[in-house]
């Protein structure tokens, strides 16, 4: 027995109140596990066009950074004045395997320079190509620093420091002009200030980039489009060198090659996966990036399938590969489960992203109306909301509701003596928990969770199916709802006072 998509939905969301549970792996009639995280789709203004998860959430890049630290040689004039080619472009933006040809275009790159493998402090580790790994063995060598997959990378970076006269030694540190280049480079690009660009150390040694998942999915955007000619050199690099982004075999490069020069495709580690889509016949160009919260890369064949059919249908069959089987097996071949993405196709494509068409019309004076203001209730305004709103549901929700509310306030007293009070109100099936004070001399005794625990309880018996919350981020306040099951939903920057508040909320 096997799940149909919406009972496995249902029974996914039972593990994650928040939103961002992206898929769930069933094994007969039950969600055994679920896969976290973000996924944030962009153009290249920055607009979110759909996702899941907090698309604000920073993600460090890893590897999916590649093309824009490349980028930096490019904008910089370094590989006209060197006269890197393409193919060794290419090999700069990817995380290749150790083929004979990836290790030959990376060694040449470094002979020109003057330089030679000793100068690479990227570290060595088998290829991950199986052909290169067996014949290193056979012939009883060691793998050296030109097999790792990031040794490109690298030799692009120490050209960048021959081109600014800059001493080779130390290009990985964050204070050397190649990595304040690269840091200002993405800065540029996405329009942040440089100096938040890195975040620790890569497992190749160079400083890490972590910007928001929107952040990069708008550079993929942006590389998609070829916003300018370095970004279109790159972009076109990746397209016409698909083989040398990453491998035979290897995910990147069979998405590309099955793309047909429509996709780019950028794996990081720790359930990093990036995807630049290049216009359509109806369509512009959009970047996409996709991180596991655990880490683990099984999800994102999975859910890079389900974010090129949302976004470009049935041609993106090709561009698949193969990858996109969601069937979970058993030793003997059996299919014992599945794998859903959890977000439907609607969340992972708007089609309305909310904001004017570039050149389209924009609001004209109001003509024949007057603005009048005032500060307490006024009936007349209130018939008109009531009167109005039935069609407006229909409209927006397809539906029309109620949307009466009910005011519900729970008092604590030892004899006469009020120790602690909440309110709230209930509307629509959700229960918003607007106030929870306790005396200062009875907290810690259990008076908050009895208040909390009444309040839930009438939600419960009044047909709500949720509580939602508002409490300032990193309080006490906040580790106190945790611990009562409730979980974040979204953030509130500089809200009330300037304050940061967490939007949390349980399932009843």
């Amino acid at each position: 027995m096997t799940l149909d998509p919406d009972e496995t939905r249902r029974q996914a969301s039972a593990w994650d109140a928040r939103g961002e549970v992206l898929l769930a792996v069933t094994r007969g009639a039950s969600v055994e596990s679920v896969h976290r995280g973000v996924v944030a789709v962009a153009d290249a203004s920055g607009d979110y066009l759909g996702g899941a998860g907090d698309p604000e959430m920073p993600v460090h890049l890893r590897s999916a950074a590649k093309p824009f630290q490349a980028l930096a040689l490019v904008s910089s004039g370094a590989a006209d004045e060197l006269g890197v080619p393409d193919e060794e472009l290419a090999v700069v933006c990817g995380s290749h395997s150790g083929e004979e040809r990836h290790v030959r275009l990376v060694a040449g790159l470094l002979e020109r320079l003057g330089l030679s493998v000793d100068d690479l402090v990227c570290g060595a580790h088998p290829p991950f190509d199986r052909e290169a790994r067996a014949a290193l063995a056979s012939a009883g060598l060691e793998p050296t620093a030109l097999h790792c997959n990031c040794s490109g990378k690298h030799a692009g970076m120490l050209a960048l420091a021959r081109f600014f006269g800059a001493p080779t030694a130390g290009y990985e540190s964050v204070a050397h002009p190649v990595q304040r280049h690269i840091a200002a480079t993405i800065g540029r690009v996405l329009g942040i200030d440089q100096r938040t660009v890195f975040d620790g150390v890569d497992g190749c040694g160079v400083p890490v980039v972590r910007v928001t998942a929107l952040q990069a999915a708008t550079l993929f955007a942006r590389l998609a489009l070829g916003a300018d000619q370095a970004l279109a050199r790159v972009r076109d690099a990746m397209i016409a060198h698909p083989a040398l982004v990453a491998g035979a075999g290897r995910f990147d490069t069979r998405v590309m090659e099955g793309a047909g020069g429509g996709v780019l495709a950028k794996t990081g580690a720790e359930g990093v996966q990036a995807l630049g889509l290049l216009a359509g016949p109806a369509l512009g160009p959009v970047g996409c990036l996709i991180k596991v919260e655990d880490g683990g890369d099984r999800p994102v064949p999975v859910l890079t399938a389900a974010v090129l059919r949302s976004w470009r249908g049935e041609t993106a069959t090709a561009a698949l590969a193969g990858h996109d089987a969601g069937e979970v097996r058993s030793v003997a071949g059996a299919v014992v489960g599945e794998m859903l993405v959890v977000p439907s196709a609607g969340d992972l494509r708007r089609r309305n992203p909310g904001r004017p068409a570039v050149g389209g019309p924009t609001p004209g004076p109001l003509l024949g109306v007057r603005l009048t203001m005032a500060s307490r209730d006024d009936r007349e305004v209130t018939r008109f909301l009531r009167a109005n709103w039935p069609g407006a549901d229909e409209e927006l929700l397809g539906q029309a509701h109620d949307w009466r509310s009910e005011a519900v306030v729970v008092a604590a007293r030892d004899g006469r003596r009020m120790v602690g009070a909440c309110r709230g109100t209930l509307v629509g099936g959700v229960a918003s928990l607007e106030e929870l004070l306790v005396a200062a001399e009875r907290r810690g005794l259990g008076v908050g969770s009895s208040l909390l625990s009444a309040f839930e309880a009438h939600a419960r018996a009044n047909g709500c199916h949720k509580v939602s919350l508002r409490t300032p981020r990193g309080s006490q306040a906040e580790a106190f709802y945790r611990g009562r099951g409730y979980r974040r939903e979204g953030d509130l920057w500089a809200h009330h006072f300037r304050h940061d508040l967490r939007v949390m909320a349980k399932e009843l």
